[in-house]
């Protein structure tokens, strides 16, 4: 519990901060709720519609002096020559140029506006714990749960993916990564929104290294032996030396080193060993 609590006000900590610029060619759908509500009502993708620290270009036609790239502000407005302070945010590219149109217009006749998205700031989601590239990253486009993740480079082996959860607004909602990856239920592959915070605790883990097919790094379970983590790692190589393999337990200054024959275990029942969390087994290589 207290690894999911730090983990949850990481989670938060983590979302307050800026994110990093990200450019976007695609349009992505609406971050105000009642545009998306409409949208899966028509099934259709809503609108982008301009957000916080988004970034602009605003062009009016044969005037170059009116010419800027804007930062949209916390408070949804841009600063612009001639017109100063103008609402941006909660609208459409379409809106704004509408409404910048008809504002030079007043002093420029016939203004022709074009308003370009230079970059999407305002649509970040985010990913803490157990997953390959953390951090923030932008939503500019539609995407579920598992998309989201596999652009994020996947899961680390250490992660508790069935107690992962997403932090939406004030509220936490569960999801089972082991039924949505490996038994195909869809019903946990949500869809994303801006601000969501993507949580994957990270497991207590078993290392195992050395003359192994496969070194890798195990999620600890209550049933893990040193005969199942082998297994599990693909079993011995050609080279290995089942009679000296290590198992290395404990913390700092405190670390045991247990000289362990495994070929015992094997051959002649002696009893397994239990490991436990952070245990590295490490399988020498025989000697010629």
């Amino acid at each position: 519990m207290t690894r999911a609590r730090s983990l949850v006000a990481g989670a938060l900590a983590v979302a307050s901060l800026a994110c990093a610029a990200q450019a976007a060619d695609a349009p992505a759908p609406a971050s105000a709720a009642e545009a998306t509500a409409a949208s899966a009502k028509n099934g259709a993708v809503a609108p982008f519609r301009i957000g916080p620290d988004d970034v602009l270009q605003i062009s009016v036609w044969d005037n170059k002096d009116l010419e800027q790239l804007v930062f949209v502000r916390p408070d949804g407005k841009i600063s612009l020559l001639l017109l100063g302070e103008v609402p941006a945010g909660g609208l459409t590219v379409e809106e704004l140029t509408a409404a910048l149109a008809a504002a030079y217009g007043k002093t420029i006749r016939g203004a022709q506006i074009t308003v370009g998205v230079k970059e999407i700031r305002s649509r970040a989601i985010f990913f803490v714990g157990g997953i390959a590239r953390g951090g923030p990253m932008q939503l500019t486009q539609e995407l579920t749960l598992l998309q989201a993740l596999s652009l994020a480079g996947g899961l680390t082996p250490g992660a508790d993916s069935e107690a992962a959860f997403v932090l939406r607004g004030g509220e936490s909602i569960g999801v089972d990564l082991v039924k949505l990856m490996q038994k195909g239920d869809v019903s946990h592959n949500m869809k994303l929104r801006p601000g969501d915070t993507i949580v994957v605790p990270v497991a207590d883990v078993v290392y195992v290294q050395g003359e192994v097919k496969a070194p890798t790094t195990l999620k600890f379970t209550k049933d893990l032996t040193i005969l199942k983590a082998i297994a599990q790692a693909g079993g011995f190589t050609t080279l290995a030396a089942p009679k000296r393999v290590s198992l290395i337990r404990g913390e700092g200054l405190k670390k045991e080193n247990l000289r362990v024959n495994v070929e015992d275990m094997m051959k002649d029942g002696a009893p397994d060993i239990p490991l436990k969390p952070n245990d590295i087994v490490i399988v020498s290589q025989r000697l010629f």
